[in-house]
């Protein structure tokens, strides 16, 4: 078995611990505010209350509209 690369990977238990310090992560490189909590099963723009549009526009889109089950475990550390 190989480890984990991305947080849809991780066991449940650590799922939203790894969500929740990837938001702080991808905030600050991508220089937006969270307004709510990172989710599993959406794009990580929703996060910051930014719309499709909007983040599709944004110079860190490929990021932005990752689901949060597919961010990299980079940004969770």
């Amino acid at each position: 078995m190989r480890e984990a690369r991305v947080i849809g990977e991780l066991p449940l238990a650590a799922r939203r611990t790894a969500l929740d310090a990837a938001i702080t992560t991808v905030g600050n490189e991508c220089g937006l505010t969270a307004s709510k909590p990172l989710s599993f099963g959406l794009p990580v723009f929703e996060a910051f209350g930014l719309n499709r549009r909007e983040a599709s526009r944004h110079a860190h889109s490929k990021l932005l509209l990752t689901q949060g089950s597919d961010l990299s475990l980079e940004y969770a550390n």
